[in-house]
């Protein structure tokens, strides 16, 4: 037997572990899924658009990744947590391409299960309109306002999240092998949201995906409330937030800022993220790709901390301009002038 018909055989095999793996339900479900991502050939019009959003997002992840290869970045962790993420994968998985597990919460409901298949061709439509929409959304500025994440999923034909999650991950070359319903059950609250069992078909790697529903009023974080016990007990762990509204500046959510970081390794964010004061240099080694000016005032977010620490850190860096835009220093300048991605390990 030659060796070529050997590899044949051997990839055939391995692709055929890797599809037994599969659910029924994600064997089943696989041509909706495609059908989301703009993949197949049965809706030209979303295809084409989805094709052109995901141009432009393919660069930025492409320029993202070949931007850090050049800096002293190694996040050696298992699992990061995404706070306040919205449905903002693609910058997650271009900072930890590799982990085995990625943990997301946000405003957006779940929307799992699905009931696409019961829907009108009418009706489906909006729902690829809602997809590409957000795609066009993250694509012009590379995070999602709240307010249009709220707008599409809203929609009773999207009916949250989750049709959104699979487009994407489809889009980023990403099988989906499994899929059920998650929980976490605190005092008088019940959190929902859902895990995705994927396959990364580039990196050749199985991990996990999983997103809640989570609203943090300020007296989250504490022993029995259920957040305390699921994230307390994860453990090498990283940290993945931009375009945070400053949600972990002042007191007002200290419990869940400490729990979150109680367990970290590892942190990546935008400077609307965990205040500097955090991460002392005793304890954490401080980089700053980019260039910190200022923090900015947003209407009827926190107002942030002023953070001096911060602006020296960056003037002594004195890094070169970031090639991509990373959190809101794109909203003054339109260019990426005060984009500054943060990165603190722990020593």
């Amino acid at each position: 037997m030659s060796k070529k018909l050997i590899l044949v055989l051997f990839i055939l095999s391995y692709q055929c572990q890797i599809q037994e793996k599969k659910t029924e339900t994600a064997v089943i479900e696989t041509p909706i899924y495609d059908e989301w991502a703009g993949l197949s050939e049965s809706d030209p019009l979303h295809k084409n658009e989805m094709d052109l959003s995901w141009n432009k997002l393919t660069n930025t992840r492409d320029t993202i990744t070949q931007y850090l290869k050049g800096k002293d970045y190694h996040p050696n962790v298992k699992t990061v947590v995404y706070p306040f993420s919205g449905i903002d994968v693609l910058n997650l998985f271009s900072f930890y391409p590799q982990c085995e597990r990625y943990i997301l919460f946000g405003l957006e409901d779940p929307g799992y299960p699905n009931s696409y298949n019961t829907l009108s061709e009418k009706e489906k439509l909006i729902v690829k309109q809602g997809i590409r929409n957000l795609s066009d959304h993250l694509a012009g500025r590379n995070y999602f306002t709240y307010r249009k994440m709220k707008e599409e999923t809203k929609k009773k034909e999207l009916n949250g999240a989750y049709p959104v999650f699979v487009a994407f991950l489809r889009r980023m070359g990403k099988d989906i092998l499994d899929s059920k319903e998650e929980v976490i059950v605190g005092k008088g609250i019940t959190y929902r949201g859902f895990t995705l069992s994927l396959y990364d078909t580039k990196l050749k790697k199985e991990e996990t995906l999983t997103y809640f529903k989570i609203f943090l009023i300020g007296n989250e974080g504490n022993p029995g409330d259920g957040l305390y016990e699921y994230f307390s007990d994860l453990t090498n762990v990283g940290i993945f937030t931009k375009s945070a509204e400053y949600l972990f500046h002042g007191e007002k959510r200290k419990s869940i800022r400490d729990l979150l970081l109680k367990n970290a390794e590892f942190v990546v964010q935008d400077e609307s993220g965990f205040p500097i004061r955090f991460f002392p240099e005793d304890n954490w080694k401080r980089s700053i790709f980019g260039r910190y000016e200022k923090s900015w005032n947003l209407s009827g977010a926190v107002i942030p901390e002023t953070q001096p620490e911060l602006k020296s850190l960056s003037e002594s860096t004195n890094d070169s301009i970031l090639p991509f835009p990373f959190g809101y220093g794109y909203l003054g300048t339109k260019d990426n002038r005060q984009s500054a991605v943060l990165v603190f390990s722990k020593k």
